[in-house]
Parts: structure tokens; C-alpha cells; sequence
């Protein structure tokens, strides 16, 4: 019988090079891009090798191996469900959180003059769709400014700027640029309050911590599998809610939309009553059969040790860079209000750009980060697989750069 090592005690320097050894590439480098790509543990990828080629061997045109097969990718609904406290029915499977983002936005019956509210911190996935929109159907974009300080200020902000207009609040629960945790079950009450349904960016949110979606409140949450969740690339998923399933219209349609419909010049289409209405298309569906197995990599850790180790080596990260000269680190102020910081910490050097800051510490450091173009930084991204040598040889890396650079 092979011995499960046990995973739960990040601190034990055993166990942690224990959890290391199951995921690969950590030997190349300092690896502290999880908020781009999360690295997939051995057992997942094997795991969707081995269902891919199983599909493959049987046939994948064969019916009975097409239709279990189809039926088993749905079924990994009710594990990812479970992670964040919904049911599997709620929850439509994608390819990432872009997807589900762009479901709901044109799943909306717009009318020209109507307004979408968003933060100045978005990912593209979650601006250029409202540009798009803007261009094609005439709505408004109004913009929120987040409070880096204050969570009661975030939420004084989105609420000054809902109308009679407002048809949505879309925004990032963790923002990508600086690591930002926005007051999202604040956000949701004082939108509904004024009746306007809410969507959040799980991207950089979804295995950070530990997350429920009933009690969160959201209309529509999307996210994906690929980042902290340290699953496969094409995985994602839109969770909507029972009562905001009513009012969204699937923009796509395919064999998995109906739940019935005629031919001919009098058909007609009734829509699934699931989630699953926006699903659609030939997929490949061991991407998420395998998807789960990475739920239960991160199960045998635990998504509070997770969160706190995170929170601990990204504390870690900003005293070091502090005390750089040159160095200015851009987010929120874990010291002030501690619930708005995660495990993404971004920063500037004086007299390098972002993406030249970023591409120098990758090039001589193997020191592994994102640019954050807008804002001329870089981020790093302290996953619970990083050790504290790691987080040291960062900020070395750092003040050999500042050395340099910094008049």
C-alpha cells in the first residue's frame, strides 16, 4: 500500500519539501506566478492523461463511451460545488473565468443607457467586455475606485454610483493588479438593497481561502481552475444563482442548452433549468473529470493552513521589500486592515518599468513573477508551496536590482 504523506503542517520543513516533491518544475526557479498559472500536482496531471486516453481507447465517437464520459464530466460539478458551498446544478462548467464573465454580460438585455459598475483594478477579462458593450449596445461604464485602507469606503463608494440605470456590479473579488480584497458580501447586500444583481471575478479568489458562495451572496461568480486551484489549463466554471438563472439568457446556444424543442418553422426552444443551459459544444470532458483531484491535493492541505501560510510568507515578502530602497509596494496595507490583504503582493522599483523589472528577475534570478502593466509594478504571488528561502532570495534579488538602479 503507498503511504499518503500527510500535508497539513506547512511549517514542519519535512512535510513541506513532502508537498513540493508532488508538484513539478519548483526545482527551476522561485516560482511566484500562481496567480498567473498554479503548477498542477503529478497526480492530476496523470490523472487527466489516463482519462484521456481511456476515452480515446474506447472510442470517443462510440456512443455508450460518449455519453459516459460526457456524464462524467458533469458529475465533477458536485465536487466543485461543495468546495464552495453551492450544488452542482448551479454551476455551468467553462474554459476559464473569461467565460463566465462574457455569459453574463451577454446574457443581459441590455438597452442603451444602461450602466454596469466595475473597479480600477480589473483584469482585462473584466473591462474589455464592458468596452465591447459600450461600442456595440450603448451602455454606461461607471467606475469605482477601491479603497486600499478602508473596506466601509469600497462599499460607500460602489454604493454612490448605483442608479436607476445600474443594470449590474461586476467586479474582482481579489484584483490581480495588487492582491486587493474587496468587502464582497458588503458589496453584494448594498447592491441588492437597490435591486441590482452581482457578479464577482473568482480568478484570483477561488483556493486562496476558504470561500461559500450561499453565504457571499452573489448573483454570478466565475472562476478557474488553472490559478490557485493548481488544476488543469481549460477548466472553469459560472456559478448563478436559482433566482438570477431566470433572468439570464444564454448567448450561445447548443445540443446542451434546451431542456426540450421542435423543429420546423414553428419550433421553439425552452432552456435547461440548470446552469447547465450554458454548456454547449463538443469538449473535452476529462479536463474537468481530472479537475477534482485537485480539489483533493489541496483537501489534504487545507484551505485555512492554506490561507494562513499564504498571508504569512506574503507578510514575509512585503517587510522585506519595505526596507529596500527604492521600493514601493502598491495595495493594500496589511498592518491597517488585514482582511484586505492576500497572498498577491505587487510593488515598483525606482528607475525600472514593470515589465523590465519582471523580466530582469526572471532572467538572472529565476525569480518568477507578473508584470502589472498599468501601474508600472510587478507582482509576485505567494502560493503555500513556497518556502521562506524562497521569499529571502526574492527580496535579495530585489535589493541587488535597487543597488542598480535606484539613484
Amino acid at each position: 500500500m503507498t503511504l499518503v504523506p500527510d500535508l497539513t503542517d506547512l511549517a514542519d520543513p519535512k512535510t513541506l519539501a513532502a508537498l513540493r516533491r508532488e508538484i513539478p518544475g519548483l526545482d527551476r526557479g522561485v516560482y511566484l506566478n500562481t496567480g498567473t498559472q498554479g503548477p498542477s500536482p503529478h497526480a492530476v496531471t496523470r490523472r487527466l492523461f489516463e482519462l484521456y486516453e481511456a476515452w480515446q481507447a474506447g472510442g470517443p465517437g462510440d456512443p455508450e463511451v460518449y455519453i459516459a464520459t460526457a456524464k462524467a464530466s458533469l458529475a465533477a460539478k458536485e465536487p466543485i460545488g461543495a468546495f464552495l458551498g453551492v450544488t452542482g446544478e448551479e454551476l455551468a462548467l467553462t474554459g476559464n473565468a473569461t467565460d463566465g464573465i462574457n455569459i453574463v454580460a451577454n446574457g443581459i438585455q441590455w438597452k442603451a443607457g444602461d450602466e454596469v459598475i466595475i473597479s480600477d483594478q480589473e483584469h482585462p477579462a473584466g473591462l474589455l467586455i464592458w468596452l465591447h458593450l459600450r461600442q456595440t449596445r450603448g451602455i454606461g461604464i461607471r467606475i469605482a475606485r477601491l479603497s486600499f485602507r478602508s473596506p466601509s469606503q469600497t462599499v460607500e463608494e460602489v454604493a454612490s454610483l448605483i442608479t436607476p440605470r445600474t443594470r449590474l456590479v461586476a467586479m474582482s473579488h481579489v484584483t490581480c493588479q495588487t492582491g486587493l480584497r474587496v468587502p464582497a458580501k458588503e458589496i453584494t447586500e448594498v447592491a441588492h438593497g437597490q435591486g441590482v444583481p452581482v457578479m464577482f471575478d473568482g480568478a484570483q479568489s477561488v483556493g486562496q481561502f476558504p470561500l461559500d458562495l450561499r453565504s457571499l451572496g452573489c448573483d454570478f461568480y466565475s472562476f478557474n481552475g488553472h490559478k490557485w486551484l493548481l488544476g488543469p489549463a481549460g477548466t472553469g466554471a459560472l456559478f448563478v444563482s436559482k433566482e438570477a438563472l431566470v433572468e439570464l439568457l444564454p448567448d450561445r446556444v447548443g445540443a446542451g442548452s434546451p431542456q426540450a424543442h421542435t423543429s420546423g418553422e414553428d419550433g421553439h426552444l425552452t432552456y435547461g433549468p440548470t446552469a447547465q443551459r450554458f454548456e454547449f459544444g463538443t469538449r473535452c470532458h476529462p479536463l474537468w473529470q481530472a479537475w477534482p483531484e485537485a480539489l483533493v491535493f489541496l483537501g489534504r492541505v487545507g484551505l485555512d493552513r492554506i490561507e494562513g501560510r499564504g498571508r504569512e510568507l506574503s507578510r514575509r515578502l512585503r517587510e522585506g521589500l519595505r526596507a529596500v530602497k527604492g521600493v514601493s509596494l502598491v495595495g493594500p496595507d496589511a498592518a491597517v486592515s488585514p482582511e484586505m490583504a492576500t497572498a498577491l503582493v505587487a510593488c515598483r522599483l525606482e528607475g525600472m518599468g514593470g515589465e523590465a523589472f519582471q523580466e530582469t528577475l526572471a532572467r538572472r534570478f529565476r525569480v518568477l513573477t507578473r508584470p502589472v502593466r498599468e501601474l508600472e509594478a510587478t507582482r509576485f504571488s505567494c502560493a503555500f508551496f513556497n518556502t521562506e528561502e524562497e521569499i529571502d532570495q526574492a527580496i535579495e534579488a530585489v535589493k541587488t536590482l535597487a543597488l542598480e538602479t535606484v539613484a
